[in-house]
């Protein structure tokens, strides 16, 4: 599915190592984790390509200038908001500028309890260790642990083995499969994918605008059906809609039109029984007509009303029967 061609034209400045490992191993891989559909490819793919720059990102850099340390770890003033669990200030932002090791510790590790105790993170150095790596950027020492013991790979000890694009490739496909976002890749829903990847919608825009240009370059992506934000669930057919109440309706009224037919046949000998009979076709008619404005009921109702119909068909055949008696019996017959 994924050809040099298209890994060229996504890619356009990842190594060719890099493409050419992806190209070799993604039929496996993609077996291998259930990545088994077009949709579910492009959106895989839209999000390794935001974590990794389009090929270019091994590992995170962690070389910010201050701003761009406030932006990512601090308070957003337009927002009025922290954007980090760090919360790191301005003041720290320019102490932690060019400082890789020492930035990676405030937010990733010790400096930072809350964050390291959920990353897995417990010795000083493992914020820096463990930072962000591989195609899906995998982060935390907790991380490492658990996706290496589902692939093989010992990225606890070794994390530098995802510096090799084969193994961050299938790394990246077991992890994608962990978060559990492949659901949402089905329902097309970036948003909700980008939350399982990420934890959060850091570059959902970005992410979103990939995951456009991965449909196109794609073959056989087909989007499902999107239903308008709060529209009503889609409203059962009307019984009367239903090719099967449509057939029992004809059947039915088949049925009772032969009894009708029978009853005037074995009564034409008196003008009295086929005058009944006539009129019991009238009513018919009449009932027909009647009923027409609650074809839509639910089939229970339909079952009462079938039976309705039923005892009132005897009814009329036995009142027939019985007039035709009373006739011959005056008849001294």
């Amino acid at each position: 599915m994924l050809t040099t061609a298209i890994m060229r034209q996504m890619w356009p400045h990842a190594p060719a190592t890099t493409v050419n490992a992806i190209v070799s191993t993604c039929q496996d891989v993609f077996a291998e984790y259930q990545i088994n559909s077009p949709l579910r490819v492009a959106h895989f793919m839209a999000q390794i390509s935001h974590e990794c720059g389009l090929g270019t990102i091994v590992r995170e850099d962690m070389n910010y200038r201050a701003q761009r340390i406030s932006e990512i770890f601090g308070y957003d003033k337009a927002k009025q908001r922290w954007v980090h669990s760090a919360r790191v200030t301005d003041a720290e932002a320019a102490q932690l500028a060019h400082n890789p090791k020492g930035l990676a510790e405030r937010v990733y590790g010790l400096g930072n309890p809350p964050k390291a105790k959920e990353l897995g993170n417990t010795r000083p150095g493992d914020g820096y260790l463990f930072r962000g790596n591989g195609m899906l950027q995998l982060t935390g020492g907790g991380s490492h642990r658990r996706i290496g013991s589902l692939t093989g790979f010992d990225l606890y000890n070794h994390p530098e083995m995802l510096e090799d694009a084969g193994t961050s490739f299938r790394v990246a496909a077991a992890e994608f499969k962990a978060l559990g976002a492949m659901p949402y890749a089905d329902r097309d829903d970036v948003t909700g994918v980008t939350l399982k990847v990420n934890g959060g919608r850091n570059g959902l825009a970005q992410r979103t605008v990939l995951l456009a240009k991965w449909k196109e370059a794609l073959p056989g992506v087909e989007e499902p059906v999107q239903r308008p934000r709060g529209a009503p669930e889609p409203a059962d057919k009307a019984l009367s809609q239903s090719k099967i109440m449509q057939g029992a309706t004809v059947t039915g009224g088949l049925t009772l039109l032969g009894t009708g037919a029978q009853v005037a046949q074995y009564a034409q000998t008196t003008s009295d029984a086929v005058t009944t009979a006539k009129g019991a076709a009238d009513n018919m008619v009449n009932v027909v007509q009647t009923v027409k404005p609650f074809l839509g009921l639910a089939p229970s109702v339909w079952v009462g009303v079938a039976i309705g119909c039923g005892v009132a068909a005897l009814i009329g055949c036995g009142y027939v029967m019985w007039q035709r008696y009373l006739k011959l019996r005056d008849q001294g017959v």
